[in-house]
């Protein structure tokens, strides 16, 4: 081995390291403290934007063109309409996107597989401070009715975590990896987390995430009995009125409060279609303060979309999406590719299910999970040794 060649695989040794501490410590950030998670991912996205090895790792992959042009478009928008809150959630929406580029670009099978594991054990922390949290209610105010967020800032953050681990279980245990027992208790726990948080829909989107891994595995018999058991809690809750789901006496004003911010949407989007103003949008168009309450989105991320981006900014988007959701379909059912792909399209679905009546993607623990998860179709995507080698 010449020396040339001796650099060469220290620099492939020494890429490989970073991309493994880097996709391990997103995971580990995501359920510390949601302060202390900004810190520690902003801290990460910069690393990797300053350091030339992973910079140039980053926009990489077919179509990130278009990528770019949007993260500049959405953050000169909300910049040009002085909307300092979307500028600011457009920077830190840029980051989050630069961190799952860069690990998708680093991906491996073996790493994917492992880091969801690391991530159902962390999540067991934040059962147990929700646990804490509650015991803590109860003992300080005699009231069993509060929601629980955890380290989430709100509970319907924490319930999108929740809802994502426990389909990353469903995931683990019907392709069969590792010891199944481990991944029904995590996922049991977790549903005890779901309920403390009591995020309504995230039980829906849990039951669809979990019906689009049997659908793309084609477990057809246990999709028929996962449809039987949903069909048979639906009867329990809304015909024999048993409380299993909760705050289901809020749903209709919460249906109602929706319902006048989509109007309220609607017509600024009729109103100013083509631009938007940036992130949260919502609360910089309106009052701080709506119906005394403060609504920083539109509460559909389809509405938000046009809110916020308007047709040129949420085109550009959707052409990104349109493509790599082209490529994530060619991967699992062309080239038939069973592994990490449904989970994908899994949360996906789930997540696009949860997005017509909430956004809880938008936020600093919720979208890195979101990204990663993503960023596995690195696995299959053909990695240049020679170009890893050289350019470095």
């Amino acid at each position: 081995m010449n020396v040339i060649e001796n650099i060469a695989l220290k620099r492939r040794a020494e890429v490989s390291l970073v991309g493994i501490n880097v996709a391990s410590y997103t995971a580990a950030a995501i359920f510390l403290p949601y302060i202390l998670s900004t810190i520690v991912l902003v801290f990460l996205s910069i690393y990797i934007l300053v350091n030339k090895q992973t910079r140039q790792m980053i926009f990489v992959h077919k179509d990130s063109m278009i990528l770019k042009m949007f993260l500049v478009y959405a953050i000169i928008v909300p910049f040009l309409y002085l909307n300092l809150i979307g500028l600011v959630a457009g920077i830190g929406v840029a980051l989050a996107i630069v961190l799952g580029l860069y690990i998708r670009t680093i991906m491996t099978a073996e790493l994917f597989e492992k880091t969801l594991n690391l991530i159902c054990c962390l999540s067991l922390t934040s059962f147990g401070y929700a646990i804490i949290e509650k015991i803590t209610q109860i003992l300080d105010h005699g009231s069993n009715h509060q929601r629980i967020a955890a380290v989430f800032f709100h509970p319907n953050y924490f319930g999108t975590i929740v809802g994502t681990v426990i389909i990353i279980c469903a995931y683990k245990v019907l392709t069969k990896q590792g010891r199944s027992w481990f991944y029904y208790t995590v996922a049991a726990l977790n549903v005890i987390s779901m309920y403390l948080c009591k995020s309504m829909f995230v039980w829906v989107e849990v039951f669809v995430g979990v019906a689009v891994l049997l659908v793309v595995l084609k477990r057809h018999r246990l999709l028929s009995w996962w449809l039987f058991a949903a069909a048979f809690g639906g009867m329990l809750v809304f015909i024999l009125g048993v409380n299993i789901i909760p705050r289901l006496y809020d749903v209709e004003v919460t249906v109602m409060l929706r319902q006048q911010i989509w109007m309220e949407t609607l017509n600024r989007i009729i109103m100013s279609p083509m631009l938007g103003h940036g992130l949260y949008s919502f609360m910089f168009l309106f009052d701080d303060s709506y119906h005394n309450q403060i609504i920083p989105h539109a509460h559909s991320i389809y509405l938000d979309l046009l809110l916020n981006f308007g047709l040129i900014g949420g085109g550009l988007l959707l052409w990104y999406i349109v493509r790599f959701y082209k490529l994530i379909i060619r991967v699992c059912f062309k080239e038939n590719k069973k592994m990490i792909t449904p989970l994908i399209l899994a949360v996906t679905a789930a997540a696009l299910v949860h997005g017509t009546t909430d956004i809880t993607l938008l936020w600093v623990q919720t979208l890195p999970l979101f990204l990663f998860i993503l960023s596995g179709i690195g696995s299959f995507e053909k990695k240049d040794s020679s170009l890893m080698a050289t350019k470095y």
